[in-house]
């Protein structure tokens, strides 16, 4: 019985990553009704800024050279009570260019309290949402936009990707959002992608509904409630950000547990993708076994501790487990470049830095320690 435990809660770690993405390819593909006529001009692209003026400038220039063709563009700065120099550098935009306004708001609320305030003064009948520091391709719009000419669509993510820099760091991170990036492609072919990423993500704007002032995760439950008006998150690749990633592993666990406290905070709030139906299945599979997969390895350590009183293959399997453990610990806690050039080695320690920021992300969350106002990894 033990053994079929242990067999059991290896299959429910890698489900999210390996089984879930077969499973989806195997699910018959929904048929996409287009309808030409619906052509969409009018788009707001969104940027949320609190002391972002070392991308600012960058991500103006950035916005302003997008391919426009046949669409009205207007660029909203929503500064969150910046005090550096955000929003002189925006003014002077604003001068410049006739479609960049600044949102100036004194206090500083946090981004989802800046996403709820300012997106009445966008004009776009499209929002596309983005972070300060990411920056998009040419043809972001022109790829996105199409989608909506399919009335059930509601929103459209565009995809991640990290800047190669040659680091631990961003290389194990831009492999995570290479395997994001499938999931959600073959999402989007059987239903509807699981969430969108803040990045870079665009939405009808009638269906944007007020959100709980106190999350930090502001773009998946956005997509999500979206989701649960009857419509459904597009993927396309071909629109796409470019961020780096954190400097360092702290840097990047940090950021990891603000998100895992975000999520948790949400669930009260997407009760309704905990049911039977194909897409609380995709939630489940996706999002919910991951945030949860802590308690997976601490029953699966148990288990085999147990195990391993009377039983040699339980004692080899321990002290394997156990030493992955105290590979990423050293990673982490040393920053041993040597271990980490092995890509082994390195693709190990950032799994478990994100099995470790979903359960520091729940404490945080029990203890209420996570606001809608946080520190970025660039400050």
């Amino acid at each position: 019985m033990a053994w079929l435990i242990v067999i059991l809660l290896v299959i429910l770690i890698i489900y999210p990553y390996v089984i879930y993405p077969i499973i989806l390819l195997l699910l018959p593909k929904k048929h996409i009704k287009n309808d030409k006529k619906n052509h969409i001009s009018d788009v707001s692209l969104f940027i949320a800024a609190y002391n972002e003026e070392k991308v600012i400038e960058d991500k103006l220039l950035n916005s302003l050279d997008l391919d426009t063709t046949g669409i009205n563009l207007e660029i909203l700065v929503a500064s969150d009570g910046s005090n550096d120099a955000t929003n002189v550098i925006v003014k002077k935009f604003e001068k410049q260019y006739p479609n960049v306004r600044l949102l100036d708001f004194k206090e500083r609320q946090g981004k989802v309290n800046v996403i709820n305030r300012g997106l009445q003064f966008c004009k776009g009948e499209i929002v596309l949402l983005s972070d300060a520091n990411a920056m998009y391709n040419k043809e972001c719009l022109q790829k996105i936009l199409p989608y909506f000419q399919n009335e059930k669509c509601g929103c459209v993510s565009g995809e991640k990707r990290i800047k190669a820099e040659g680091d631990a760091i961003s290389k194990n991170e831009g492999l995570y959002w290479r395997l994001e990036s499938k999931i959600k492609q073959l999402e989007a072919k059987v239903m509807t992608v699981i969430g969108a990423d803040g990045a870079c993500y665009a939405i009808r704007k009638e269906l944007f509904k007020t959100l709980p002032k106190d999350t930090a995760v502001d773009d998946f439950l956005l997509s999500m409630k979206i989701v649960e008006q009857g419509y459904v998150i597009e993927y396309e690749a071909n629109a796409y950000s470019y961020e780096s990633s954190g400097s360092n592993l702290k840097q990047e666990l940090k950021r990891k547990v603000r998100i895992a406290a975000g999520n948790f905070f949400n669930l009260r709030y997407l009760k309704k993708f905990l049911g039977l139906d194909i897409i609380s299945f995709m939630f489940i599979s996706h999002k919910l076994l991951r945030w949860i997969s802590p308690l997976f390895f601490m029953f699966l350590t148990v288990t085999l501790i147990v195990l391993s009183t009377n039983s040699y293959a339980a004692v080899i399997i321990l002290l394997c487990l156990l030493f992955t453990y105290i590979i990423a610990l050293l990673n982490y806690k040393f920053n041993l470049n040597i271990l980490l050039i092995n890509k082994v080695t390195r693709v190990i320690t950032y799994f478990y830095l994100t099995v470790f920021a979903q359960f520091m992300g729940f404490i945080r969350f029990l203890a209420g320690k996570q606001k809608a106002i946080w520190t970025t990894i660039r400050e």
